[in-house]
């Protein structure tokens, strides 16, 4: 707390008195955070129905394949895109704004910067930025909070704590002691006094509160090239020089403590030999701590980047590929929940706790807790960088915060959409990651890419797979060498080229390459393409509509929400089984169900009941029907049954529109109206993008009397001629619940 208190106060110091306009941003933290909150708003990129895709190695498309959930052809070939395929803008600023990091304790590993600047220079920036904001959490706690995200109830305990982080990262990556990084920064900070005209390059505007990416990249690009990068240059030199001022000043040299770390232990141990090459501080003092940070650091400061230029990116990630290994484990906890929920009819809602709770066998219990563990583990480890750059862009705030066993099941469940992108997003990410790398590989050693696998096939063996303490760091140390010359410094060197070389063949060649097509999905029965399904069925077989006998008997069977919903399922099953495989559209249901499907004993009875009139050629207008009613019911039970469709289309109808509506209900056929605006809406108005094929504004006699129209409804003459013109798209969901509800009323 001395040291934390020593460097805050230094801070201040130079914030206060130094006229560099370099400090600006600095100074607003410290003392007007309020001038430093930024808002942004992004912008989504789809692929053409809006569901996401993903383009690997350069990001743009060299062949066709169609969308994982409506199946449109998406992607391009010789870098052309498909008409109405969107390709994903990399170069769009996806940062989030604000402090992102979380709680300090989760910095299990070092956050790597997407500037182009080494790790040492990237924490340094970062550690300026947390004392000056510790400084402004002092003064004005609540402005600050609000830059901090998610919010936290003491921001000077939090800031106190990351700067810890930071202070820890740097000992790591300099090789030094906790003393002797505290001492680099106070070079640092004495340097930033400086007069601006003793720093060349300066930006000619001036500093403000970094509000956009170009701005924020260029300040620290200054701060690095004008300030810590020439600090850093002969550092060891310099706090040789500044450890014998330490013990030449007579205000401290008293004390036996700084007598023996900075001191040559002969001037107060006389029973030493004199000139002595072994009795001697140099002989014995300590080494400096070897670690994959530091070894990133020497390539920096040897400017080998071209020399060796695998092993410096590799550093660079070093931190993320360490996670790859865990790709098995996330995949097959994916296969899993894939297998319990796939075709389920609707979402599951509870915490990830929740579902462990469930019964369950002991070994599966303890199988999927040891996966999700591990999938939160690399989630929380990864997020930052998923948000800001992985290829499937996750909607706004699902990477503000860590996941833990509170979180919704959901975020676990790999689907194109809702939370389910979460767990596609990080399967995708460590993908790729493992990619760019094997293809770097194949580049270095000139091998090709034809060792291609798909996700369903990864093992351990294929992967990017090693141990930071077992396996990286004894590969470093046998390539370190020692040596000291007389009255000098233990000297280490590396051999990088040789580092290179053994990492390349012990880690990384002779991998696969792993497909993005494969990945599990979760598809619930509500996500299907019910268009596509309806086609394929009726390619298959005739369909025709229900006759009024048999839908009196299914309206008299099934008067409950349970046996609704049962009937639908049935329904959806049967439909799918047909599309694919097709029969006789005079086969009786129930005989489809109990003799082709056997599903005889695990269908209600009032089920098969409410079925006994209906023929396999009634399938599809089964569905139209039961789906109406189970909308029906949720309304009676005060529940939405359009959750999922967008607001735009959840107007409220005027008293005025509501008059001309009902006069066109007591002489319209109710229920042939209400089936088919109810079957629109979910067809049509579900889609994710489908505000830019059905405008709200546009009529809904309109647009509703071509989709009529394409079925050779007879809905559609009467919509022509009696259907207000002043109720709109934007209304559709409100009067399908009033003609709802005044189908209730007449029969009340």
């Amino acid at each position: 707390n001395g040291a934390l208190i020593e460097m805050a106060v230094h801070t201040a110091a130079v914030l206060l008195c130094g006229q560099n306009p370099i400090l600006q941003p600095l100074r607003n933290l410290a003392f007007r955070p309020c001038t430093m909150e930024v808002k942004r708003f992004n912008s989504d990129s789809k692929c053409p129905n809006g569901h996401p895709c993903t383009v690997g190695e350069c990001g743009r498309p060299m062949e066709t394949s169609r969308c994982l959930d409506c199946g449109v052809p998406v992607g391009g070939e010789q870098h052309k895109a498909l008409p109405g395929f969107q390709e994903f803008r990399n170069n769009e600023d996806r940062t989030q704004t604000g402090h992102i990091l979380g709680d300090a304790r989760h910095r299990k590993t070092m956050g790597m910067s997407d500037r182009a600047m080494s790790p040492v220079v990237f924490v340094l920036i970062r550690l300026l930025t947390h004392l000056a904001m510790l400084l402004g959490a002092t003064k004005n706690p609540q402005s600050l909070q609000k830059i901090i995200k998610p919010s936290v109830s003491n921001p000077v305990s939090f800031l106190q704590q990351h700067i810890q982080e930071d202070l820890a990262q740097l000992t790591r990556i300099l090789g030094k002691s906790v003393d002797e990084t505290i001492n680099m920064l106070h070079l640092v900070l004495s340097s930033l006094l400086k007069d601006a005209h003793q720093h060349p390059g300066q930006w000619p505007v001036q500093f403000d509160m970094l509000s956009t990416k170009e701005k924020r990249n260029k300040w620290e690009e200054i701060v690095a090239s004008t300030i810590i990068v020439p600090q850093l240059e002969d550092l060891d030199k310099k706090l040789l020089k500044l450890n014998r001022q330490i013990q030449e000043d007579e205000r401290i040299s008293s004390n036996p403590v700084v007598k023996i770390v900075y001191g040559d232990p002969v001037t107060f141990l006389s029973q030493l030999p004199k000139d002595s090459h072994i009795h001697h501080s140099k002989m014995w003092s300590c080494r400096k701590r070897i670690s994959v940070e530091n070894l990133g650091h020497v390539v920096q400061q040897k400017n080998a980047k071209d020399t060796v230029p695998l092993l410096w990116k590799f550093l660079q990630k070093e931190t993320e590929l360490r996670l790859v290994k865990f790709l098995p484990e996330i995949l097959a906890l994916q296969r899993d929940l894939v297998r319990r929920f796939q075709n389920t009819a609707d979402v599951k809602h509870c915490s990830i706790r929740d579902f462990l709770n469930e019964p369950l066998s002991d070994v599966m219990r303890d199988l999927l807790q040891r996966r999700v563990n591990v999938f939160l583990s690399v989630w929380n480890k990864l997020r930052s960088s998923l948000d800001t750059n992985g290829e499937i862009k996750l909607p706004k705030g699902y990477c503000d915060a860590d996941l833990t066993l509170g979180s919704e099941l959901e975020v676990l469940l790999p689907r194109r959409q809702g939370l389910g992108l979460c767990s596609t997003a990080l399967a995708s990410y460590l993908i790729s990651l493992h990619n760019e790398f094997i293809h770097l590989v194949n580049k270095h050693v000139k091998e090709d890419d034809r060792y291609l696998i798909s996700p369903s096939e990864v093992a351990d063996l294929h992967l990017i797979s090693y141990e930071v303490e077992r396996d990286l760091i004894p590969l470093i140390l046998s390539n370190c060498q020692y040596s000291m010359e007389k009255g000098g410094e233990t000297l280490q060197d590396f051999d990088l080229e040789r580092i290179q070389q053994q990492v390349i063949s012990k880690f990384l060649q002779g991998k696969p390459l792993i497909t993005l097509t494969g990945i599990p999905t979760l598809v619930y029965r509500r996500d299907r393409n019910y268009e596509q399904l309806f086609n394929d069925v009726r390619n298959k077989l005739d369909q025709s509509a229900l006759p009024s006998s048999a839908m009196n008997v299914i309206s008299g069977e099934l008067q409950s929400y349970s046996d609704v919903c049962d009937a639908l399922s049935i329904t959806e099953i049967t439909l799918g089984f047909l599309a694919m495989a097709g029969e006789n559209a005079e086969m009786l249901l129930t005989d489809y169900i109990e003799k082709v499907l056997q599903m005889g004993d695990q269908t209600n009875p009032h089920v098969l009941q409410a079925f006994r009139r209906c023929y396999l050629k009634h399938n599809i207008a089964l569905w139209q029907l039961l789906s109406t009613r189970k909308s029906e019911q949720l309304l009676r039970l005060k529940r939405d049954p359009f959750v999922d469709i967008s607001t735009v289309y959840k107007a409220e109808l005027s008293p005025e529109t509501a008059k001309l509506l009902n006069t066109f209900l007591v002489h319209s056929r109710l229920e042939t109206f209400l089936q088919e605006l109810h079957e629109m809406i979910l067809l049509k108005l579900r889609r994710v993008q489908a505000v830019d094929e059905f405008r709200p504004t546009w009529s809904l006699k309109e647009s509703l009397i071509p989709y009529l129209d394409a079925k050779g409804s007879e809905l559609a003459t009467e919509l022509e001629e009696m259907f207000p013109d002043e109720i709109l798209l934007s209304h559709a969901t409100a009067t399908w619940k009033a003609a709802a509800l005044f189908k209730r009323e007449c029969r009340e």
